[in-house]
């Protein structure tokens, strides 16, 4: 079975020691487990377009990813949005190691900085859009 996008951009995240180095392996997809400690990523799929031609599916894929980055400090939190971006902009390659995902690209689309007053948590919600093969 191949690997989905999903599970092979946080395989991705997971071999980044830039990234692990501050959040561990503290990276979950949709949504974080109850009573995690900060700081953690979590990766949620907000689209997966998908190209066509007039011979049907091209097998293309262009999901936008938003990677939530909860830390208790907005220096840290903004810390491990760069560092996002240092693995993640530009990428092309095998995602997620063998049997992983053939990307085509990666590109950052956008960053919101916000705070979750109920858990006194800073929230910075960064998007990037990806092309890969299915």
């Amino acid at each position: 079975m191949t690997m989905l996008i999903d599970e092979a951009l946080i395989t991705h995240l997971l071999a980044q020691t830039a990234i692990t180095a501050l959040v561990g392996r503290k990276i979950y997809p949709v949504i974080a487990p109850q009573n995690v400690v900060a700081p953690y990523i979590v990766v949620f799929k907000v689209d997966g377009p998908r190209d066509h031609s007039h011979d049907g599916a091209s097998h293309l894929a262009n999901p936008r990813f938003q990677l939530s980055v909860f830390s208790t400090t907005y220096s840290e939190a903004k810390a491990i949005a760069a560092a996002l971006q240092a693995a993640l902009e530009g990428y092309t390659g095998t995602m997620g190691g063998a049997g992983g995902v053939a990307v085509n690209g990666v590109f950052y689309e956008n960053e919101t900085d916000l705070y979750e007053p109920d858990t006194k948590l800073y929230h910075i919600a960064v998007d990037y859009k990806m092309w890969h093969q299915e």
